[in-house]
């Protein structure tokens, strides 16, 4: 690829270099045929007019031809004139060696390989001069020649240097190809040499390297969600395929199977939960969406009824203060992403802490904040929050503190109804999560 577009590159330099030395070539051996011509026939005119000034009408009607010597003699190789009476006799020529016919109409002309000026004299005498034309194309010629051999030898040295140079140009997209079939082959830590990054090049190659960056960490995240989620649905297998096999191990009573059943319903309620999340996020925008008008005063004040028993088993008090406010959006979707972030708010709270919740109908969009008195969330940790499986509390038990999906949802059903989703912490102090929608 890279020796095809070289070549490619270096025909048309070299195709634009020929149409240049050929134009040029060509423009300067026709401004000097064109100039030394319009030399040649300033001369004919000239020595016209001193024939003409040699006729001299007598009183019989006849004329005289008074000529000087510089006219009878051919001081200027190449001049020759003939002049014929009005009956066309032929009474006076200055070179025996060109012959010529009838002297034909006034005016310059091209004849025979000459360049000749015809004119009328008193009692109609006609008088035809010229000038031979095989010196001048001699020179234009040779002139040619000249042009063409420079303009042959700066070709080929810039063919050379073309070819020099386009590989120069080209090397970043050498190395840019290099990168690329390292990462092909697993490096995706490979990154494209930069060494001037003002140039077009360089710029290319540099946001090259940020994408490969954005690649490198979809990637890796992509890595981690896998593993996650494997996590996450191994935990309650094992725990299905336990209880499963203690069951069947020796008979039992019907206490034991109810309560046996009882732990595999909750694990395979478990596995379905992260079943639906994941593909809830892996499906994205690809979801079909509804949107109506939809009361979001409401969608929290249901969502806070939702999640009333697991505040009153954490000793927890939620407050709502909500103003009237209708958003566009898919309210089943709206409202799982509130109880999202309320649950979450709970879970990760300190005993007898406080979950608020408030509504505001703004000006240009509908808010609704979820702030807490938890234990909140490193600086190093902010950016991460909205990540699938994210705990903010390593500390927690995946039993306790849920599977990390919570926030992620949250953000894929606001972000999908054209809204924002930021989060705000301070540790030990408590995390307030702004969820934003445009007005319906």
């Amino acid at each position: 690829m890279r020796e095809s577009l070289r070549a490619r590159l270096l025909f048309w330099h070299v195709a634009t270099g020929i149409a240049i030395i050929a134009a040029f070539g060509a423009s300067v051996c026709y401004l000097t045929w064109h100039t030394r011509l319009a030399a040649i026939d300033a001369s004919l005119q000239a020595r016209l007019a001193e024939l003409r000034d040699g006729v001299r009408p007598t009183d019989d009607g006849q004329v005289d031809l008074i000529l000087g010597p510089d006219l009878r003699q051919q001081n200027e190789p190449g001049a020759y004139h003939f002049i014929w009476t009005r009956d066309r006799v032929l009474i006076d020529r200055s070179w025996p060696d060109v012959t010529t016919a009838e002297p034909g109409p006034p005016g310059l002309r091209f004849h025979d390989g000459r360049r000749e000026l015809v004119s009328t004299a008193a009692s109609g005498v006609v008088i035809l001069v010229g000038f031979d034309l095989a010196g001048l194309r001699g020179d234009v010629w040779s002139l040619a020649v000249a042009l063409s051999l420079m303009g042959l030898t700066i070709l080929v040295i810039s063919c050379v240097g073309g070819w020099w140079f386009t590989g120069r140009a080209l090397a970043p997209l050498d190395r840019i190809n290099r990168t690329a079939r390292r990462m092909i082959d697993g490096d995706l830590a490979a990154r494209i040499p930069v060494d001037h990054v003002d140039t077009e090049a360089g710029q290319i190659a540099r946001a090259l390297n940020n994408a490969f960056d954005q690649l490198r960490g979809a990637v890796e995240r992509q890595r981690r969600f896998t593993a996650d989620a494997s996590h996450e649905l191994r935990t309650p297998l094992a725990t299905l395929s336990s209880e499963l096999q203690w069951a069947l191990a020796r008979p039992r009573t019907a206490d034991e199977l109810t309560a046996s059943l009882d732990v595999c319903q909750r694990a395979a309620g478990r596995m379905q939960a992260v079943i639906e999340r994941l593909l809830f996020l892996a499906r994205g925008e690809a979801v079909a969406v509804r949107t109506e008008p939809v009361r979001l005063d409401e969608v929290a004040r249901v969502a806070i009824e939702q999640v009333e028993a697991l505040a009153y088993a954490s000793e927890l008090s939620v407050t709502l203060e909500a103003e009237p406010a209708t958003i566009q959006s898919d309210p089943e979707r709206v409202l799982e992403a509130v109880t999202n972030v309320v649950t979450n708010a709970i879970r990760y709270n300190v005993p007898a802490g406080r979950v608020s919740v408030s509504v505001h109908d703004g000006a240009d969009a509908i808010e609704l904040v979820v702030a807490d008195t938890g234990i909140g969330i490193g600086e190093a940790d902010l950016p991460l929050v909205f990540e699938a499986f994210f705990r903010g509390d390593p500390a927690r038990s995946r039993d306790t503190g849920g599977a990390g999906l919570g926030l992620a949802v949250a953000r894929s059903v606001v972000e999908h109804h054209g809204g924002t989703i930021e989060c705000r912490s301070t540790p030990g102090a408590g995390t307030t999560i702004r969820m934003r929608w445009p007005r319906a």
